[in-house]
């Protein structure tokens, strides 16, 4: 007969964790669902640079009868994307027998870690804002303006020259979430036809624009300005690679790439002899930056 003790259920523990915090970080991550990814199974360290690819112009010409076709050698470009960032959760764990017999405290300990990495990923893209070279001043001094500063955005993507059929989305702090929310083109049932507004709490699509709400976007200086953002997919990007296997690691890992979360986890669990605990990890290493400027757009507001 098997026994369960703390040698046979800590080999479990690891793949248990990091296939529990993958899944509730799909749950989790919004900006970070809605850009580029650019991840693979190549195990990576951090401070490695990663060079994507990004297609050169090309133009249309005009074709008489019989002449040849016009031959054009568009000019690459690469963006480069380093891995700096190596974001880590770890927990010390007295009684790993009872841990791993207990699943709702090892979910609890996944759905921890997922939450705290998964706004460690959205704060970083949001950062991106010092990137980004285009910016829209939100004015919520009237109904009007607040629809003023939607025509903008609108309209910043439409001079761009970017394709109708790319999605848009607008990340926004609470404040700005509230003037859609008390403006009635935003919220009214009769001015909008949906009261989902009313009912949810939620902004519907407006001008073109999926709207989300977020309390990580970033606050400077003072009085203070919220850093909020606009973009499409191609505009941002999230590049993750898996951590190297340990070697010679006196416990257990586990490494999880999930291509359509975009980022890979590994979650170690071993004895740590100076604290006299077992602790379990849970980190990942990715890197962010801005592809597109033509496809991202700063909103400022007050």
């Amino acid at each position: 007969m098997a026994i369960l003790d703390t040698t046979t259920d800590s080999v479990f523990i690891p793949t248990m964790v990091s296939q529990e915090c993958i899944s509730r970080l799909q749950a989790y991550l919004n900006l970070a669902k809605t850009v580029s990814k650019w991840t693979d199974w190549s195990p990576a360290t951090v401070g490695l640079t990663l060079q994507i690819p990004k297609t050169g112009a090309v133009s249309v010409n005009d074709k008489a009868s019989g002449s040849s076709f016009t031959q054009q050698g568009p000019t690459g470009t690469n963006t480069s994307v380093t891995l700096n960032k190596h974001k880590e959760v770890t927990f010390a764990i007295d009684d790993v027998a009872r841990l791993a017999d207990n699943q709702d405290t090892l979910m609890r300990y996944a759905n921890d870690g997922a939450m705290a990495i998964a706004e460690a990923i959205e704060s970083d893209l949001l950062a991106l804002h010092t990137s980004m070279t285009n910016t829209v001043t939100w004015s919520r001094s009237s109904a009007a303006t607040i629809d003023a500063s939607m025509l903008l955005i609108r309209k910043f993507f439409t001079d761009q020259k970017v394709p109708t059929t790319e999605a848009k989305h607008l990340y926004v702090d609470s404040t700005i979430f509230n003037d859609l929310l008390g403006t009635d083109k935003y919220s009214r049932y009769d001015a909008r036809g949906n009261g989902s507004a009313i009912t949810d709490g939620i902004v519907i699509k407006t001008y073109g624009l999926e709207i989300r709400e977020s309390q990580l976007v970033p606050l400077t200086g003072s009085p203070g300005a919220y850093h909020n953002v606009a973009y499409t997919k191609n505009g941002l990007i999230l590049a993750s690679r898996p951590l190297p296997d340990p070697v010679g690691f006196g416990g257990n890992f586990s490494n999880v790439v999930d291509p359509d979360v975009g980022v890979a986890v590994r979650t170690l669990f071993w004895f740590n002899g100076d604290k006299g605990q077992h602790q379990l990890t849970i980190e990942v290493l990715y890197g962010v930056a801005v592809i597109d400027n033509r496809r991202v757009l700063e909103v400022e507001s007050l």
